[in-house]
């Protein structure tokens, strides 16, 4: 019954448009290029009905991999990223430092005997076998490899806090505990995942939305949308789904990062968030969870069903092979110079207070001791460390660690000279520090705000109006005269000129926008009957309302037909989920989608100016004019439609200024890859890059940049203090 309805409808619409069509022609319609309109218009009003007949919802992209089976995919991809980071950090190398522990103190977490009964009444019954837990909290006290038994076992909950000292190894702490987790994990556990909580808000994101994102961030598969429970596409992506499902182990790293007014309410929205049975692991200095914790305002707030441990500092003969081994062997001649220093290790001499952490015996063994192919005689001695008046106490020294350790890292020379590299690294930190608020995370899609907007339209919308406005005059020259080119050259460049610099000082541009995967090209019934109908929609408007005739009716149907159909038939490409994704990597999938989405624009653009050519729909234009401007006018239609879709452009719209102010080579990406891979600069976490301490950063972002431009932190990013 339906579709007989429809076939009486659609019958009755071709003839009324028929009948509609030969009036028009009997009352002004007389040449032969009317009538070759008319019939084209014709035969897009007849498909009409046929097309929206078809037009139904197109399925989303979305994975039908049961959420267990993904779990474990991710669970893949993360022991592959972290054994990556491992081997870059250099935690292997010479030797593991074996980290101890003992528990954190009573009063900053719960009583024992609560965390048990907690734990025993759980619905469900407890998460491990009560005969391994500890007895008492002294029982999570360990060192090295135990942290993975003392979170799995020990601990009734699984709920663990991590204190330390500045430097203490609380983070490649976390790191070890998450490679042995996923090690030990069984088909369908939750995935450990690392997150840092420097850069949420917890007073303008909730958790689970910002975990979400970080997930999509490093697992761009994730973004791929989930199914309900009637396998119907739902709202929600795969990287809401696992947090639903309690199928994701939150590793908090950093809540001391956070403004010192949002830590407690940070801690009470994990409260709030994570049900109890949900194990996680937080990290936190010692002195900033103790505000947090023990307010004197009386509002301070706990990690709810959670145990603690603090970290402990290095013992002197650990500390000792360390600079050592590192050095070649206790023998050598560059192992002999650490004699005297060595010798205070376990005392409260400034050298051994700062020597007492992993990341300060990091430092002190990357600008003492020799590297393959270098003359121990080029090599600092560690022996200015024991000056007292150059160094009076351990901040000193640490100090003169961070300020020697860029130089120390580019040595010898290699591509990037130490004095280039720490200019750059200084302005990157400043750049987290003073423009994106303090965050960790180097992104570069989100490097666009380095420099203020302003100068940035004016020097890019002067080269659009340089360029342009020269192909203009160029191709009006050849095609209509050399007055026809001038005029044209002032006002098409004078147009994209503004247009860019407008595009460049807009929210469009200073407003972060996420790269894209990558994309393809897959024209369906659904995008068809869109542009159909978008077509019938333009051209009658033109036709009728705008009085513009049918001419130029059948060209807007066309252009606003053929626009439809190809954003309609742009769908995005998830990647494997099992592949973490790099920065490089990410930049160019992003580049990769920016040239198609560009293709495939101009070219569609191209054919369409072909088609209103060759069908006459501009009288005064032939088939050679017609070619001039359309090489001239498709290129730039497809390269701003490329910059719709993407993020690349806005990186290389400011690395090209950066560069020529020295502030960062032109091959960033090369750079901050070298200094991740090679020099332990920086550290990556997912798609993004990190200084290897926050104190790093810090210390080479002090002071404030003294730069021709200044940073805006307003400008960009919201108050957090």
């Amino acid at each position: 019954m339906k579709r007989r309805v429809l076939m009486y409808l659609g019958t009755a619409w071709a003839v009324l448009v028929m009948a509609g069509m030969i009036w028009h022609y009997l009352h002004g319609a007389r040449t032969e290029e009317d009538l070759q309109t008319d019939l084209g218009l014709l035969v897009i009003l007849i498909g009409l009905p046929a097309a929206l007949s078809q037009l139904r919802p197109r399925k989303a992209t979305q994975s039908s991999t049961p959420l267990e089976q993904l779990a474990d995919r991710l669970a893949e991809a993360v022991r592959r990223q972290w054994e990556q980071e491992a081997r870059v950090r250099g935690l292997n190398d010479p030797g593991p430092l074996s980290i101890s522990w003992t528990s954190a103190d009573a009063e900053l977490v719960q009583p024992w005997p609560s965390l048990r009964d907690l734990a025993e009444n759980w619905p469900g019954g407890p998460p491990g076998d009560p005969a391994h837990w500890a007895a008492g909290p002294e029982g999570t006290a360990g060192r090295g490899g135990e942290i993975d038994q003392v979170f799995r076992e020990r601990i009734p909950t699984r709920r663990m806090v991590v204190l330390g000292e500045p430097g203490a190894g609380k983070t490649v702490l976390l790191i070890l505990l998450l490679l042995a987790l996923v090690e030990h994990r069984q088909p369908g556990d939750p995935v450990p995942v690392l997150f840092s909580l420097a850069s949420w808000d917890p007073g303008q994101q909730d958790l689970y939305a910002w975990m979400a994102d970080q997930l999509t961030r490093d697992h761009r598969a994730l973004r791929a949308p989930a199914l309900d429970d009637l396998e119907r596409p739902s709202d929600s992506n795969l990287a809401d789904a696992l947090l639903r499902d309690r199928l994701i182990l939150p590793v908090l790293d950093g809540l001391d990062e956070l403004p010192e007014a949002l830590r407690p309410q940070a801690l009470g929205a994990i409260n709030s968030a994570l049900p109890l049975r949900q194990s996680l692991v937080l990290s936190s200095r010692t002195t900033e969870y103790c505000d947090a914790r023990l307010r004197s305002d009386g509002f301070g707030v706990a990690l709810n069903g959670a145990a603690g441990i603090r970290l402990l500092p290095l013992d002197a003969a650990q500390a000792t092979a360390y600079l050592q081994e590192d050095a070649g062997r206790p023998g050598a001649a560059a192992a002999a110079r650490w004699h005297q220093v060595v010798a205070l290790l376990g005392t409260e001499a400034p050298a051994a207070l700062a020597l007492s952490t992993p990341l300060g015996l990091f430092l002190a063994r990357t600008i003492y001791n020799p590297r393959p192919g270098e003359r121990l005689a080029d090599v600092a001695h560690p022996d200015e460390l024991l000056d007292p008046t150059r160094f009076p106490t351990g901040a000193a020294v640490e100090a003169h660690l961070f300020a020697a350790f860029i130089p120390a890292a580019y040595r010898p020379p290699t591509r990037w000279k130490a004095e280039r590299a720490e200019r750059t690294l200084k302005f990157l930190a400043s750049h987290l520090e003073y423009t994106r608020g303090g965050t960790p995370d180097l992104a570069w899609w989100q490097l666009h705000n380095a420099l203020p907007s302003e100068p940035l339209a004016w020097v890019w919308g002067c080269m659009a109006a340089l360029t342009t406005g020269l192909a203009a005059g160029f191709t009006g020259a050849l095609t209509s005269g050399l007055v026809t080119g001038i005029t044209a050259a002032v006002l098409v460049g004078l147009a994209f000129g503004v247009g860019v610099g407008l595009g460049i000082s807009s929210r469009a541009y200073t407003k972060d926008r996420s790269p894209t995967a990558g994309v393809f090209f897959l024209p369906d019934r659904t995008a068809a009957a869109k542009a159909v109908a978008t077509a019938l929609l333009v051209g009658l408007w033109a036709t009728i309302k705008a009085r513009g005739g049918l001419r130029l009716g059948f060209a807007a149907a066309l252009v606003g037909g053929f626009g439809v159909w190809f954003c309609e038939s742009i769908i995005a490409v998830p990647p494997d989920p099992t592949t973490a994704v790099s920065p490089r990597q990410v930049l160019a999938q992003d580049r990769r989608a920016f040239w198609i989405i560009a293709l495939l624009s101009g070219s569609l653009v191209a054919v369409v100016l072909a088609l209103l050519i060759v069908l006459k729909v501009f009288y005064d234009v032939g088939l050679r004019d017609g070619l001039w401007w359309g090489l001239m006018v498709t290129p730039v239609i497809g390269l701003g439609v490329g910059c719709v879709y993407s993020a690349w452009w806005r990186f290389l719209v400011v690395r090209l200024p950066l560069a020529v102010l020295g502030q960062v080579p032109w091959r960033l990406m090369g750079f901050l890859a070298d200094a991740h891979e090679h020099r332990g600069v920086l550290r990556q976490v997912g798609a993004v890059y990190q200084f290897r301490h926050r104190n790093l950063q810090r210390h080479l972002a002090a002071p404030p940049p003294q730069q021709p431009w200044s940073f805006d932190p307003a400008r960009d990013c919201p108050d957090r203090s």
